[in-house]
Order: C-alpha cells, then structure tokens, then sequence
C-alpha cells in the first residue's frame, strides 16, 4: 500500500489516505539499500504522498517520523499500522525553514504563503504541475484512493471506515469529525491520537509567538504505544495458540472415542444363516451375532425371531420355530454373541423354510443395514435334515394362463401333495442365443413357493443354434445332446442363479437319458456324464447345497436295444465316474398294467426292481444314497397296456405304501396331474389324475381322502 495526500506547513497532523504497497517507502525510510527501480518508485510514491521522510531527499525532523513508521513494520505490526491513516509532520524547525514541507528529489518544494521559485529552480507552472501529478491516483490499483485533506485544525482525525470510495472532499470551513468513542480509548493508536489532538488544542490556545509543539517527542510517544500494541498482540497470539491446542486435544478425543464407541456397529457377519431342524421336538439354535470391533463399555441389543415375509418357503411360528424377543449384551471388550432361536423338529420332509431375526436397537452401537458392512437382520434357514419324502406331481403348463395353474395347485394341496416336478426346457426358455423367456417357468415356481411345496427341477433338451444340423431329421430333435457343453453350463447356471433364491435345490440332469428316445440316436452314458459334471458344476457353483440328481432311469421295455436296462446303466455310470458325482438316483419304474409289486411285469427295472438298482449303489459304498421315483404312474383310456381309473388309482395308491417301507426310498411323484389331451386312444394324454378339464379322476379322489384319514 503507498499512501498519498500532503503534509501542513504548520506541523499539524493531516489524514492521509492508503494506497497499497508501503514496503518501498518503510525501505527508504530506513535507508535499506535499493536498486535503481526500486529507488524512482519510491522518490514518485514519496512525492505524491508528500512525505518529507525519504532519504532521496528531505528534512532531519520529518525522517524521525518516517523511521518511526517503518519501525513499527519491522516491528511486525505493520498491519494494525495501514489499517488506521498515516501520520505525517512537519519539521518547523529544518533547515529549510518555518513552514516548509521537504519533498522528494524528484518533487518540487513548494510554500503554502508563496507562489514563488524556490532555490531549486522550479518554475511557478511547473509547481503547479508537479502537484497535478502528485494528487493523479497511481495506475494500474486496484483500490484507487484520493486524497483527503482536512483543513480545520481544531477536529480531531477520524478514522474513515476502510472500503469507502474517499473521493469526497470536506470544505475547510465545515468541523462534522466527532471525539473517538469511548470504546476505543483504550486502544494504543486512539490514545496517540488524543494525545496528538490535545497538544494541537494546547498549541491553538497559546499567543502567535509561542512555538508550535515540536514532534521531537512524538517518536517516544510512538515507540511506548508500539510496544504496548505488540505486548497486546502477543497476549491475543498466546489466547490463540491455547485455544487452537485446546481444540486439537479435543478432536483427538472425538476421534478416538469414535474408534471406540461411535462407530461400532452390530450385526449379523451373514445375510443368510443356517441351522439344523433336528426330529426331536424343540431345540435351541444360536446365531452368532457380532461388533465391528471391541467396545470399552457394554453393548446391549434388542432383537426379535419371527416368521420370515419374503419370497421363499416360510416358516410357521409354532410349528416350526418359536417366536420370541429377548436382549444380548456384549461384556466390554467382548465382540461377539449369539442369540438363542429354538426350532421345532420333526421327521417329516419339508422344504427348507425360513426364519426372520432383526435386531431392533442397540445401546453403545449402531445398527447397519448398509451392503458391505454388518447386516441388521438376518434370514435363518431351518435346513431339514429328514429324508427326502412325499408325494409329489409331475405338471406341465401347456398354456395355462395364471388363475388355471392357481386352480391346479390348489387340487394338489388338497392332495396332501409336497413335490411338484416342472421341466425348464432350454430349447423352449432359449430358443434364440441371445433371448431368454422365463414367463412360463416363473409362473410355477412362484405359485410352488407361494403352496409351499417342494420343486425339482428336470433340466434338460436343447435349443436348435446349440445342437448339430444332422439331428433335424430325428422325430424330436431337441432331444439331442448339445454340441457345446460350455453352452448347456450357462444355461444351468442362469437357471440356478434366477430359482436358487426362491428354494428351489433340487435339479435332475436330462430324462430318461438310458433310451433312444431321449437320448438318439442311441443311449451313451460317456457322453451323458459329461453333460451331467457340466450341469452339476455350474448349479453347485451357485448353489454347494444344491441336490443333482441322475436324469430318471426308464425301464427295458420287451429287451429293445435302444433301452438300456437301469441297473446296467447305472453301472456304467458309476464306471466313468459320474454317479460318484450325484447326490441320488431318479428312475421311472413304470409297471403298468400290473400292479408295482407284482413280479409277473416283463419289464426290466421296473418298480419291482428297484431293490435291485438300490444294491448297485450299495456295492460302491452310495448305500446312504437315495432312489428318488420321479415319475410313477398309469394311463386311463383306450390304449394298449391302458388301465381304469379305478386301477390307476390302485397301481398309485399301492406304490405310495411301498415307498413308505424302504429306507432308501426318496420322495415318489406321480406323473402327472392333467391329462395331455382328449383323445382315450393316445396312451401319453391320459396319465393325469385329473382330466384336461380339471375334473377328479379316482385317483385323485383317493389322495385326497387319504389326507382326510391322516389328519
């Protein structure tokens, strides 16, 4: 800042007003060495400010002021000195006589009284337009300042508030300054400038003859207000430095009580828990439940077990667990608990059903429900460790809209039906590589889950741009195996990641692969194996607890070379290693027209048989294996080998006790629940137990009364 303005020939004081840079000037006052510049820039901003302190030219009196100022920047306090105006006086008594102002060498030294050339040769004109010059505000500033002269000797300076345009001139003749507030007399700077205003008081009251008041004394009176001012400043920097150390000790507090209480959260460390159902009555469970890290005070939360809402099987309070609430405490230190559930077991085959526990508050921790960090909730699956049984149905849609396949879980229900078997058909879900319909398969696995029963899956035939153009010719071409594995991998996989979810864990591997039929043109179980470990990696990969089943073993119909008997089939397989590779064993031991323990059937690997089938399993240590009969069953009509239904209802009815009776029987569904068609004389649409309209045939009649009598 350079400040600019003029100096009174008497000696008083006289406001000036800021420009910006004072460095160049504290440096001449101080007789600092200067570059040449350096040395015009400060004789240009000495003139216009009309300061006679320049050592480029000026008087004794008038440097003691100067060195003065630039003290007080030395001093570190030049900021409290240019925010309040620059002081400047005149040296009455200089060499250069009463009066006079010394200016910079480049400045012409000009009276108040005269208009006269003074000794240094400048002309009156050349005054006059020196001063011109003087009074032009500096360019480029970026705060351009005029000057501001106050002629009446007897106000006190005021102190203009900064920021003001100071371009407005006070007539001499006009007194406006009011005395400095009271709250600023304590302030180092007012009481110099009281001082100064009451010497000036002092010197107007005294006769012409008495010498004005000589600012010899004004350095002292400077430097005792200088060190006043810099004591102050060190006492506010010392209040400050404490109380800067004060708040760093109180953040590091804040953070460190933050790594300890205020962050900690509490939760589950899974979003999904499992627990054993057990056969024997209630049992208590635990769920572990943990802090993201140690607390140095108790951490007590609040949580409730309760019936799970969402989609999946659901278990019932009551029956299957016991709703309750309670509170676990975390001992200081201490970051993992566990909370009791007591489930209620039976040995009855049901679906993995789910239970809800949610922590509901906590005291000395935060409950998260964010991704990525402990979960607020958890979903307990009460797994059921009985062997897999019931009943179950074979469905198929044919297009049946939404309210017909309500209808006809509803008849199953009645029933006492648990299973139902759909087929997820890749030629049909993926017709196109790159489209893939869910529609009809969504439909039954959502009204399943919705009757809570039990869904195997049969995956299986392939879409036209995933199987060789040779198999056109076949009578069903989807029946072919893929060419690219890879292909069929991806397909389980997608089906695995969409149903998994929902409950469904059981998945049987093709149909019939051991006939012609469904595996042309001729069965092969090397190649069967290897599209079975291809299905089985990619749905264990989403699911490790998922059931693979081998694709049903159909029965030796009248020694025909394109059927490979089961027990021979299963053979091979346990030979290449792939029944190693399977949780159980899905067959078809159709026996119809005769009854299934009748042993006057021609067929080979009929229901009659599989004890036979189960000792193969038994020699290469699969004894703990089940036999899931995924299709059992006889048609009505007009057929060949064609029952009544009243024999239908038999056939099904004696193989429902049966199954009952052998340890290693797994689950028995019939096939199917709708009959295909309307024609008697079509063998394939006549196996439901209900007719094409949904009405009863006897054998549904008789399930659903065996329900009756169990309950």
């Amino acid at each position: 800042m350079s400040v600019s303005g003029r100096v009174d020939s008497s000696g008083v004081v006289v406001k000036m007003t800021e420009q910006h840079d004072l460095s160049g000037v504290a440096m001449s006052l101080m007789g600092e060495p200067r570059s040449p510049a350096d040395s015009r820039r400060c004789r240009t901003e000495c003139a216009r400010a009309q300061i006679g302190a320049c050592r480029h030219g000026g008087s004794r009196g008038s440097a003691w002021v100067g060195r003065a100022g630039a003290l007080a920047v030395a001093l570190g306090i030049g900021a409290a000195v240019v925010s309040m105006p620059c002081l400047a006086f005149a040296d009455t008594g200089g060499s250069d006589g009463a009066g006079s102002t010394t200016q910079s060498a480049s400045t012409p030294t000009r009276s108040r009284t005269a208009n006269a050339v003074h000794d240094s040769g400048t002309s009156r004109d050349e005054a006059r337009s020196a001063r011109r010059q003087a009074l032009t505000p500096v360019a480029p500033r970026h705060i351009d300042h005029r000057v501001t002269a106050r002629e009446a000797r007897d106000s006190d300076v005021e102190k203009e508030p900064r920021g003001r345009d100071r371009t407005e001139r006070i007539a001499s003749s006009v007194v406006t300054d009011a005395p400095p507030p009271p709250a600023e007399s304590t302030r180092p700077t007012t009481r110099v400038r009281m001082w100064l205003s009451d010497r000036q008081t002092r010197a107007q009251s005294r006769s012409v003859g008495d010498e004005p008041v000589s600012p010899a004394a004004v350095p002292l009176v400077w430097g005792a207000a200088l060190t006043a001012r810099r004591e102050a400043l060190a006492d506010k920097i010392g209040l400050f430095g404490a109380s800067v150390q004060r708040m760093s000790l109180q953040l590091q507090a804040a953070v460190k009580g933050s790594k300890t209480s205020s962050t900690i959260t509490v939760g589950f460390p899974q979003s999904t828990t499992y627990v054993t159902e057990g056969n024997s009555g209630p049992q208590v469970q635990l769920v572990t439940v943990q802090l993201s890290g140690a607390s140095k005070t108790a951490v007590t939360v609040q949580y409730t077990v309760s019936g799970y809402t969402g989609t999946g099987y659901r278990a019932t309070a009551g029956e299957d667990f016991v709703a309750a609430s309670g509170s676990v405490v975390f001992a200081p230190g201490q970051t993992s608990a566990t909370i009791p559930i007591t489930v209620i077991g039976d040995t009855k085959y049901e679906p993995d059903e789910i239970v809800r526990v949610e922590l509901t508050s906590a005291v000395g921790a935060l409950i998260v429900r964010t991704a990525g960090q402990l979960l607020g909730q958890s979903n307990v699956v009460i797994a059921d460790d009985d062997p897999a049984s019931g009943i179950g149905m074979t469905l198929h849609l044919r297009g049946a809209d939404a309210a017909t396949v309500k209808k006809e879980f509803d008849l199953m229900a009645e029933m006492g039906v648990t299973w139902v078997r759909i087929d997820i058909d890749w030629s049909a879900v993926q017709s196109t590589k790159r489209r893939l319909d869910w529609a009809q398969t969504d439909l039954l696995v959502n009204e399943a889950v919705a009757h809570q029963m039990n869904v195997l899956v049969m995956l299986g035939f392939t879409p036209a741009w995933a199987r060789s153009s040779a198999t056109q010719s076949l009578a069903e071409p989807t029946h072919a195996r893929p060419t690219d594995l890879a292909e069929f991998a991806k397909f389980a996989q997608l089906a695995a990641q969409r149903y998994a979810p929902l409950g469904v864990s059981s998945w049987e591997v093709w149909n019939e692969p051991n006939t012609a039929k469904f595996w042309p043109t001729m069965p092969d179980a090397d190649e069967y194996g290897r599209v079975f470990r291809a299905a089985a990696t990619a749905i264990r990969g989403v699911d490790p607890r998922a059931t693979l089943l081998i694709g049903g073993l159909s029965p030796q119909y009248d020694g025909a070379v394109s059927e490979t008997p089961p027990v021979t089939y299963l053979e091979q397989l346990y030979a290449n290693g792939t029944a190693q590779l399977a949780d159980a064993i899905a067959v078809h031991p159709y026996s119809y027209p005769y009854l299934p323990m009748d042993p006057a059937q021609p067929q080979e690997g009929g229901f009659y048989d599989l004890p036979a089938l189960q000792a193969v399993m038994a020699s290469h240590g699969d004894g703990g294996k089940q036999v899931w009969i995924t299709e059992f069953g006889a048609p009505t009509g007009t057929s060949v080998n064609a029952v009544s239904e009243d024999q239908q209802a038999a056939i099904m009815l004696q193989a429902r006790d049966q199954v009952a009776l052998w340890n290693w029987a797994g689950p028995l569904m019939y096939y199917e629940l709708v009959d295909g068609g309307t024609s008697p004389a079509d063998a394939e649409q006549n196996f439901g137990v209900l007719r094409a309209d949904l009405s009863l045939k006897a054998a549904a009649r008789a399930l659903m009364d065996a329900v009756t009598v169990r309950l």
